[in-house]
């Protein structure tokens, strides 16, 4: 690495250019630019290709975020100068790598089993020429940087992320950008790491050596219009791949021995992304999974949850209401009396949290006529808008909803202070998640989405929907400030690999309250954009694995939720 830096540092001082000139993305937002990955000798390899949405990128950076220690260098090639030059400029650069989540011992992380990537920080330096041929200037950034391990350490009760001297790894980088277009022509690196990568959704030691090059190919314009029939067509080869995964009226879980709950919780994942799609009630497939999700109780939570919520989402038979009554009745007897939320029910770990007590509270508004007090809402309503804590940083809302709709206030756009929720539920006799870590998107997610719904059921008036707003600005604002469909945020636990649960659940929130563009993207468009590409050719996604039923069904959700 020494070797590479003094190297780049000889380029020197350039001949002086006339004036100050300034490279900026140029790609606007509702276009994408597509880049291939090419072999060695400079050709496109078949089937790699790489899409960057113009709302990912700012005026010096960029939103592209990673999960895996390989994927480091993509988002260090989309780096431009932070201030206008005039002749040849070099510049620090350091980022962060996996150091932004906290041990979350509850929510969602909790249900799919723990496992962190370790920290690392990279430090180096830019540097920065440019040519002309013609009337095209070019300019050449190259890159050189040390990988360092960053470590915890815990000073007074306060996890401390502490940047070491041990050095990890090696990164080199070069892009070819056009000054007058604002876009990577040609990018490459050489990277080599001790790190880990996740196998089944935990860390493993591994000797990381890539070397990577991409091509600028066409930039595109986005087009609702046009998509919606492309989607339309991938719901209903999604939904009948789907229905030929069914076995005896359910879908059961490809991988391990599944208990009873496990099979009922995927099927009535499935149920539910069928009937978003728009699966019609009298269909053979949701009749057959009607009698099993005409059963008893689990005793997981999250899939009497979801059991509910599968035999309240269509026009239920008269059978199948008196059931979800019946499930809501026994998921109400479960909630915690002390701490008035649900843990997971498993026997083990059971405190409740968040993301749990959001979904068996959506569960209970939606069994029909079911007799749940109105205190039980107005409790857990009090929590989740009570229960935020202050996040770093501050904001500029930019939302736009869908014509002459808000589900709440804006004012004031300007500098919100992100809002957090942590994972897990504090102190006895109220909800007050507090004293508890934050957790990840997923709990965000979670938090919005019943700030969103319970007052519906509540049935407020515009006095009470206004004390929400606080709250929901808040909730958005970390949502904006951290805005990506490629991972789920902070960028470390194994919840990182569940992005496609994630947009399940993003989508039909962001739908809920009625958002057309969060930070400049239009998330109907680029997330179906990106869906659709990753589609397979038998309508699944995740083909041929064993995550294959529950990826397609939580893809499915999130492109019904796009439909325009």
């Amino acid at each position: 690495m020494r070797t590479l830096s003094l190297f780049l540092l000889a380029f020197g001082v350039l001949a002086q250019d006339k004036g100050l000139r300034k490279i900026e993305w140029k790609l606007p937002a509702g276009h994408a630019a597509e880049f291939v990955f090419l072999d060695k000798s400079g050709k496109p390899l078949p089937d790699q290709k790489f899409l960057v949405f113009g709302s990912e990128l700012t005026p010096q950076s960029n939103r592209i975020l990673v999960d895996t220690y390989d994927e480091i260098p993509l988002p260090l090639l989309f780096q431009l100068p932070p201030e206008p030059f005039k002749t040849g400029v070099g510049w620090e650069y350091s980022a962060g790598f996996f150091n932004e989540a906290y041990d979350s011992i509850g929510g969602f992380e909790a249900m799919i089993g723990g496992g962190s990537i370790r920290p690392v920080a990279v430090k180096g330096r830019y540097l920065l020429k440019t040519s002309k041929k013609g009337d095209e200037e070019t300019a050449t950034i190259d890159g050189a940087f040390t990988l360092y391990e960053i470590r915890r350490e815990f000073v007074n009760n306060q996890t401390k992320m502490v940047v070491t001297k041990n050095e990890m790894g090696s990164l080199a980088t070069s892009a070819q950008v056009s000054v007058s277009k604002g876009m990577i022509l040609k990018a490459g690196w050489q990277f080599k790491a001790r790190g880990q990568e996740r196998e089944n959704g935990r860390p493993v030691e591994k000797k990381i050596e890539t070397h990577g090059l991409i091509e600028f190919k066409e930039e595109i314009e986005l087009d609702a219009a046009k998509i919606q029939a492309t989607l339309e067509t991938s719901l209903t080869r999604a939904s009948d791949w789907l229905k030929k995964q069914q076995k005896n009226g359910a879908w059961v879980p490809q991988r391990g021995t599944p208990g009873p709950g496990e099979t009922i919780h995927l099927t009535a994942l499935v149920v539910r992304a069928l009937i978003a799609a728009g699966v019609k009630p009298d269909d053979a497939a949701l009749v057959a999974a009607s009698k099993t999700l005409r059963s008893p109780a689990p005793q997981e939570n999250a899939a009497l949850g979801q059991q509910i919520l599968a035999l309240s989402g269509k026009s239920p038979t008269k059978e199948e209401a008196d059931e979800a009554r019946r499930l809501a009745e026994e998921l109400l007897r479960r909630r915690d009396p002390k701490i008035l939320g649900w843990g997971p029910g498993t026997g083990r770990n059971d405190t409740p949290n968040l993301t749990m007590t959001a979904l068996a509270l959506e569960a209970l508004a939606a069994a029909p006529d079911a007799k749940i007090p109105d205190e039980i809402f107005k409790a857990g309503l009090d929590g989740f808008s009570s229960g935020w804590m202050d996040d770093e940083g501050k904001v500029d809302l930019e939302l736009e909803f869908e014509k002459d709709t808000a589900t709440f206030s804006l004012d004031p756009k300007k500098d919100v202070v992100p809002a957090v929720w942590p994972a897990q539920q504090g102190r006895p006799g109220a909800i007050d998640f507090r004293p508890a870590r934050k957790g990840s998107f997923f709990t965000l997610v979670a938090a919005l989405r019943t700030l969103l719904l319970l007052p519906e059921r509540l049935k407020m008036d515009e006095k009470q929907l206004k004390a929400l707003d606080a709250p929901l600005r808040r909730g958005f604002a970390n949502l904006q400030l951290h805005w990506t469909l490629r991972t789920v945020p902070p960028v470390e636990a194994s919840w990182c690999s569940q992005r496609l649960e994630y947009l399940g659940l993003v989508g039909p929130m962001l739908a809920r309250a009625k958002i057309n563009r969060i930070g400049g993207s239009d998330w109907r468009l680029e997330g179906a954009t990106q869906l659709l590409r990753e589609q397979g050719d038998d309508g699944s996604w995740y083909a041929g694995t064993d995550q294959a039923i529950v990826k397609t069904a939580h893809a499915l959700l999130f492109l019904a939720s796009a439909r325009r």
